[in-house]
């Protein structure tokens, strides 16, 4: 794949995912921490795959097994999906992984839930 193949950039910004949970039919965001992780907040809108589940998940899951287990849609090869996670670390592999799985339009956010968590306080100062 070359890099033309995706129009957009492979990173996600704070702002353009502020911007997406507002969106009624927008990109899945996808938060791919741990469980226990993921109860003590996330990003609105988000749903959960734990990075140890992904690649199954994409790979493995017919749509409708998908849907069920994971409360939403599974997207194609060329529909864009946005990973996060704590820090950056796991989205930027869970974006790897996809990527590596033919998944032409996903991107990560680095700055994750880390970051959303700092912005979202200071915005409600």
């Amino acid at each position: 794949m070359t890099t033309n193949e995706n129009s957009k950039p492979e990173v996600a910004t704070f702002e353009e995912i502020q911007a997406l949970i507002q969106q009624h039919d927008r990109a899945p965001l996808i938060d791919v921490r741990d469980s226990n992780e993921v109860e003590l907040g996330r990003i609105p809108t988000a749903y959960h795959i734990p990075l140890a589940s992904l690649e199954d998940a994409l790979t493995s899951l017919s749509a409708d097994l998908f849907q069920v287990q994971y409360g939403f849609n599974k997207f194609g090869l060329h529909d864009e999906a946005i990973f996060y996670c704590r820090s950056g670390r796991r989205s930027k592999l869970a974006f790897e992984k996809a990527r590596e799985l033919g998944y032409t339009h996903v991107r990560h956010y680095p700055g994750s839930w880390n970051e959303w968590q700092v912005k979202i306080k200071a915005d409600q100062n």
